[in-house]
């Protein structure tokens, strides 16, 4: 541990301590979203004071926020059953959504009216979306399958059909060509998506896997899972886990990763925390929701507010611009012992070992073709 990665934590944990003890500590953060019943996810739009949220009734919103008052931009209605996936496009023009009725939905922000919606693009309920790239979109089902679809050819180019059960999150790494996707079925696997082959598949846990991060410059990836366990994964070594954080009272339903060192998670405690890495520790917290399930949390584009959703039937709003503003006073002050530095606290089982693991032997995955295209022609001829 460097002396400025513990100056670094350091200041997180004042910041957030000081937010999460003294709510005017943070950034003024735009009023709450009411819905009629339980929100399941959200998405920021990418360069844009705008986000999505989607309902179990199906419903999606689109809104406008400001400190000042947030105001409706539109009423989407695709699904017939509730809604449990939303994606904005890299360049924010289009909004997908996927549901448990099987359909994957486009919605033209940019003329405020639905481009179209693929029916049974999945043969079981869709509950997490993905965008790759400006010409490709992966979607995961209840099933297990994940599918990588080609939006200018307007079709399904890949079938991964590894897992046994939902697919809860995915990630693309930085090299824009490994996914990893995280499975109720208690595994994780790791994808070329291009050419749609299966690189490796870790060992299965006795837990569900349900949110990801990928930190530390591509290093490590963190794993929230049923149990509220943070499982850790060094790169390359996808047998085991090689840490694990075990802070959490009940499940982590979704994380955010905030710089390399630090994610914040939600729980189904109703408590948004912020979670070091190596050195493992609960920095603080950045607010809750009464003791409601928190489904979903999301940064917005300037990286200024945080948002989440509950079973409360609300999406609330943080300011989080102090986590991601570096602190000057830190690089005056002194740095102490590295093993003090890099102690657990009392509740967290932490591996200090960085060597890789022998990785798991993977299940060979099935050729798909070649990808090529753009969100606007998906629907075209549907």
């Amino acid at each position: 541990l460097t002396k400025n990665h513990k100056m670094e934590t350091e200041g997180l944990e004042k910041q957030a301590g000081a937010a999460a003890a003294d709510p005017n500590a943070a950034d003024e953060s735009p009023p709450d979203i009411e819905f009629s019943d339980h929100v399941m996810k959200l998405a920021f739009h990418p360069s844009a004071p705008m986000i999505a949220a989607c309902s179990v009734s199906g419903y999606v919103g689109l809104f406008q926020y400001d400190v000042k008052g947030n105001k409706k931009l539109a009423d989407i209605n695709h699904h017939t059953q509730s809604c449990r996936a939303l994606q904005f496009s890299a360049d924010g023009n289009t909004l997908f959504s996927g549901a448990t009725d099987a359909c994957i939905g486009a919605f033209d922000v940019t003329a405020g009216r639905p481009s179209g919606i693929l029916a049974q693009a999945h043969e079981a309920a869709i509950c997490s979306l993905l965008v790759i790239e400006e010409t490709m979109l992966a979607s995961g089902d209840d099933d297990g399958v994940v599918k990588l679809w080609d939006l200018r050819q307007q079709r399904c180019v890949h079938e991964l059909n590894e897992h046994e059960d939902f697919i809860s999150d995915m990630v693309l790494a930085d090299d824009n060509k490994t996914l990893l996707c995280a499975g109720g079925d208690g595994y994780l696997s790791v994808w070329n998506r291009r050419s749609g082959k299966l690189l490796a598949m870790s060992d299965q846990m006795e837990d569900e896997f349900l949110s990801l991060a990928i930190i530390k410059s591509g290093r490590k990836v963190v794993c929230g899972t049923q149990s509220g366990s943070l499982a850790i994964f060094s790169w390359g070594s996808w047998g085991d886990m090689s840490d694990r954080f075990v802070g959490h009272p009940q499940s982590v339903e979704s994380l955010v990763k905030v710089d390399e060192d630090t994610v914040c998670t939600c729980s189904e405690d109703g408590i948004i925390r912020v979670i070091s890495v190596h050195p493992n520790k609960l920095l603080g917290v950045i607010g809750e929701h009464a003791g409601q399930p928190v489904e979903h949390i999301a940064v917005s584009y300037d990286q200024e507010f945080m948002a989440s959703c509950s079973h409360d039937n609300t999406v609330k709003f943080w300011g989080v611009g102090y986590l991601y503003q570096d602190d000057d006073d830190d690089e005056d002050e002194e740095g102490a012992d590295s093993d003090e530095a890099g102690a657990a606290t009392g509740d967290v089982e932490m591996d200090e070992d960085e060597d890789e693991a022998p990785k798991a032997k993977g299940k060979k995955g099935k050729k798909g073709l070649k990808s090529t295209n753009a969100a606007e022609d998906f629907y075209a001829d549907m």
